[in-house]
């Protein structure tokens, strides 16, 4: 029985050893190749830069650009790279996707038609679409108190967002 004993523990501690060698290689040897443990690369930046060029530049360093979002700037130009994912010098493999958001440029808005409407009625719906609004006053005889007159520009042109609309606004006379 002592034999029995004897060979069971010296194959048991074989197959330990037998395993451990394979797993050291498979962990040394094996695993490097497959997840390519040296085709590393520091993405550049690109943010700034215009699609095509930013494109030309991420497939120079073996990374994939992906538009993720195109969304509209008032500090970046139409077809600027506004943000990239992964960020600039980090350590990446290459053909790595990296997602840009890109500028449609500044948003274009149409002046609503508040001609008739009351002064604070009109004055939200001008905000409300991203517009500032300058008020100037215009006595008028028989028109009622606070009513828009006049928008400058005039409605339904686009301006971009931000931009000032001028309201022309009744002041009635005695």
């Amino acid at each position: 029985m002592n034999n029995f004993l004897e060979r069971l523990f010296y194959y048991v501690l074989g197959l330990i050893v037998v395993g451990f060698i394979l797993l050291s290689i498979l962990n040394y040897l094996i695993m490097p190749i497959v997840v390519r443990k040296g085709d590393e690369v520091l993405v550049p930046n690109v943010v700034g830069i215009h699609i095509d060029s930013a494109s030309k530049i991420l497939k120079k360093y073996s990374l994939i650009p992906i538009v993720d979002t195109i969304i509209p700037s008032k500090v970046y130009p139409q077809e600027y790279v506004i943000e990239q994912n992964p960020y600039p010098k980090s350590k990446v493999k290459k053909n790595r996707k990296v997602f840009l958001v890109v500028s449609k440029g500044v948003e274009m808005i149409e002046v609503p038609d508040v001609v008739g409407m009351k002064r604070d009625e009109a004055e939200d719906i001008i905000k409300g679409l991203g517009f500032e609004v300058e008020i100037e006053y215009s006595e008028v005889k028989g028109v009622e108190n606070d009513i828009i007159l006049e928008t400058f520009p005039s409605p339904k042109t686009k301006l971009p967002k931000g931009s000032k609309i001028k309201i022309i606004v009744s002041r009635e006379t005695l």
